[in-house]
């Protein structure tokens, strides 16, 4: 399985919840670009899926 590393630059292009509103996702998106500077390493999987 291959992975995706979600940074400060590719956030707003990356896919990162399917279960989330759109409204959900923007603010989650928001918290993660906060954690970033804190030190967060965020992978994703290249598969999408529930």
């Amino acid at each position: 399985m291959n992975y995706i590393i979600i940074n400060r630059d590719n956030i707003d292009k990356e896919h990162i919840c399917c279960a989330m509103s759109n409204k959900k996702s923007l603010k989650k998106k928001e918290w993660l670009k906060e954690r970033f500077d804190e030190g967060l390493v965020f992978y994703r999987s290249e598969e999408r899926g529930k």
